[in-house]
């Protein structure tokens, strides 16, 4: 009896760490899927993991103080600065009346998005593959 009950105990202790895996198999892809990539990634592609335009998800790191606005471009708060989270990237461009310009825009490391992605999760912000939903 003791033998079936240990067999039987070992049985579920197995289920559960199956179990555990399962749960943190999503989790663990995700976080291999960031640190995989190489430089920096714009707002918009990190916005669509969680189903939001960048737009939308820059308002969502104004709204919880991760950044703020200056003009038209987006900037870590004091806190945040100095951790290696962005970079800004100058590119050129040319006005609709053929005047050549520079614009810069602020892109988001691998580090950074690990950041973003920790942060959102303490605030049970998901991203869409933890949610069991698929990228739009």
């Amino acid at each position: 009896k003791e033998n079936a009950a240990a067999r039987k105990n070992g049985e579920l202790e197995a289920a559960g760490y199956k179990q555990m895996f399962n749960e943190l198999k999503p989790k663990a892809d995700y976080t291999d899927r960031i640190l995989a990539s190489k430089g920096t990634v714009p707002i918009t592609a990190i916005a669509k993991d969680y189903g939001m335009s960048a737009a939308a998800f820059n308002r969502l790191l104004h709204g919880y103080g991760v950044i703020y606005r200056i003009g038209k471009q987006w900037f870590l708060y004091a806190k945040y600065q100095a951790k290696g989270y962005t970079h800004s990237k100058t590119f050129d461009f040319y006005h609709s009346d053929g005047r050549p310009d520079t614009k810069m825009q602020t892109e988001w490391t691998q580090k950074g998005r690990l950041f973003l992605y920790e942060f959102l999760k303490a605030k049970n912000v998901l991203p869409m593959i933890e949610r069991g939903e698929e990228a739009v």
